[in-house]
């Protein structure tokens, strides 16, 4: 069996090792909870920023196109005159301060439409002549005054566009297929909305919505460049990124999905939405999701573009969670450090109050054996006999017991030793009585009882 010298200091060592450290991992499990937390709450605030700037960006669209239609449909501006028309377009550009394309085109193919080119400048696309394929671009004066020629597009015919069927099909207001815009070679959207007389169609207002724009909000919003924001449709394809990859081939003939980026981050922030969700069209109005890329996690926190545009559109925002972890992990090491000197620190003052605890044994221990020994001093255990506790009493019983047990072997020896002088003198006198020197047996044996009794 151990001793309990040995027992006792191990057993303090392990109580106060799995305290310390129970301590320190609930308080690192507490502080990545609360990152964690903190790491959503943070994600979600950054998301909902950046769907306030799409949909404020996507809301105005909406009105300015609202108001054209307005305008067309209850007679205030006359729809089969296309300078009229071109008027009031202008004119709500500059009240509505629009950076967007607006534009108005009819079943008898002419058409109009107005952008800004700089902070006074315009720029003027018109189709006046229904039999002419061709449409002309002018320079706009901030006036409205036509001005140079800038360039001529062959063949162009709205009505074939995918705005102008779309919404011809459709009977109402919708957002038209993302394409690949003529005029900058960048994805856009139309809202665009069929205007109507007695005898049926009579043309289409539109409104261009550049996603490129998304992208510089999304940009201007993030805070560093750690960070990256991307927008897409419910089927996964990519609307607008943070990335500098592309988001669709330069011929227009395929937008990626975010699955298959060519941004190594944006593909796994795919495949990870596909794998745990299943999918964009499966998120719920938020959604946060993790995975990991070359040895560190990220954290993917996506949330559905308000419902009332109309638009199956989710932001997404994609961060490393090293961000949040850097200070904590710093503070983890820290406290780690401070862990383990408290441990040791800890150790060798219970080691050390063992000692001072057991010292005491040991000496009645020692004392134990010096009594068996036949060795004990009394005096010994005069610095424990002290004490006022149990041990106290125990050296002093002890002290006690040494002294009785000394005197009974001493009082033992000093008859053994009598004893032995008896037998020592009976043997010599018998030897004498045999050769006839001495007393008899009788006489010897009084003197030897004699002895004794002395």
């Amino acid at each position: 069996m151990s001793s309990i010298r040995q027992v006792v200091p191990i057993v303090l060592s392990i109580q106060i090792t799995v305290a310390v450290g129970l301590t320190g991992w609930i308080s690192f499990q507490s502080s990545e909870r609360a990152v964690q937390k903190l790491t959503r709450q943070l994600c979600e605030n950054l998301n909902f920023r950046v769907e306030q700037q799409i949909t404020s960006y996507l809301e105005a669209s909406v009105r300015i196109n609202q108001a054209m239609t307005n305008a067309l449909s209850n007679g205030s501006v006359n729809p089969n005159d296309i300078s009229q028309v071109q008027k009031d377009i202008f004119n709500k550009l500059r009240e509505m301060n629009a950076q967007n394309i607006l534009f108005y085109g009819n079943e008898s193919g002419t058409m109009v439409a107005i952008e800004r080119n700089g902070d006074s400048n315009f720029l003027l696309r018109i189709r006046e002549d229904s039999n002419n394929p061709d449409r002309p671009t002018y320079e706009l004066s901030n006036e409205g005054v036509r001005g140079k020629l800038v360039k001529t597009e062959k063949n162009y015919d709205h009505r074939n566009r995918p705005w102008y069927t779309a919404a011809k099909q459709s009977g109402k207001a919708i957002w038209s297929s993302i394409f690949v815009s003529t005029t900058d070679n960048e994805l856009t959207t139309t809202k665009a909305t069929p205007i109507y007389n007695s005898r049926g169609i009579q043309g289409v207002v539109g409104i261009n919505v550049s996603l490129k724009q998304i992208k510089q909000f999304m940009l201007k919003t993030r805070p560093s460049d750690q960070w990256h924001v991307f927008l897409v449709e419910g089927d996964g394809s990519l609307v607008a990124a943070t990335s500098e990859k592309p988001i669709f081939e330069k011929n227009g003939a395929k937008r990626f999905e975010l699955s298959q980026s060519e941004d190594i981050r944006l593909q796994n922030a795919g495949l990870a939405i596909q794998k745990q969700v299943g999918g964009f069209q499966n998120l719920i109005d938020s959604q946060v999701v993790e995975f990991e890329f070359n040895g560190e996690k990220y954290i993917v926190s996506t949330h559905k573009l308000n419902r009332d545009l109309q638009l199956d559109w989710s932001v997404g925002i994609i961060v490393p969670k090293s961000i949040f972890m850097q200070e904590v992990d710093a503070n983890n090491r820290t406290t780690l450090v401070i862990i383990v000197i408290m441990l040791g620190a800890t150790i060798l003052i219970g080691l050390a109050i063992s000692s001072w605890l057991l010292r005491p044994i040991k000496n009645l221990m020692k004392a134990a054996k010096e009594i068996e020994e036949e060795s004990f001093d009394p005096e010994e255990l005069t610095s424990v006999a002290q004490r006022k506790d149990e041990l106290g009493q125990m050296a002093r019983v002890f002290q006690e017991m040494g002294s009785t047990i000394a005197e009974r072997q001493k009082g033992m020896k000093s008859q053994l030793r009598k004893l032995r002088e008896e037998k020592d003198e009976a043997k010599k006198m018998a030897i004498a009585s045999q050769m006839g020197q001495g007393d008899s047996l009788q006489s010897i044996l009084s003197r030897a009882r004699a002895a004794r009794h002395k």
